[in-house]
């Protein structure tokens, strides 16, 4: 039997569908919160992109949230890299609280989270990309910070920033 052409073009266009859906997912594009230009996610020398990073930059949700060995290596990168300035709990102390009513909206998503931590912010919150800090390390310091946030009372949580 014979196909013609309208209807093989059809098939392949099905058949290619799921690759054009998942290469539209790839143009994910992060963006410096200071200027709002792209961030390079390029790895650094010597940084492999793990398959959570591949997913996180795919979908812009953290694949370690809720993970518990994620979130006892974040622990640990977390009290290395934030606490002097965050403190142990979150509340902040040069920096902003981070279980409080965030400074920067974009920390209530995973991707407005990692722009924050990657690219840094204003004040004295460094770019953690130049620090060394490697990208799936940063979606795991980010998994623990949603842990302290769950972990806050709900009146610290909703409690208006002071100016």
């Amino acid at each position: 039997m014979r196909r013609s052409p309208s209807i093989a073009l059809a098939i392949v266009c099905i058949s290619l569908a799921p690759s054009v859906l998942e290469a539209r997912a790839e143009e994910i594009v992060f963006h410096s919160v200071m200027d709002g230009s792209p961030l390079d996610l390029t790895p650094k020398p010597g940084e492999k992109e793990t398959a959570a990073v591949r997913k996180f930059k795919r979908t812009g949700r953290n694949p370690y949230n809720q993970q518990e060995r994620a979130l006892r290596e974040g622990r640990r990168l977390y009290a290395a890299r934030c606490q002097g300035c965050h403190l142990s709990n979150g509340k902040g102390r040069m920096g902003t609280s981070l279980t409080d009513q965030p400074e920067y909206s974009q920390s209530l998503t995973d991707a407005g989270m990692f722009e924050i931590i990657y690219g840094g912010a204003t004040g004295s919150m460094q770019p953690f990309s130049l620090q060394g800090l490697r990208q799936d390390n940063i979606l795991k310091v980010m998994a623990y910070v949603r842990s302290l946030r769950r972990s806050a009372s709900p009146a610290d949580r909703q409690a208006p920033k002071q100016q």
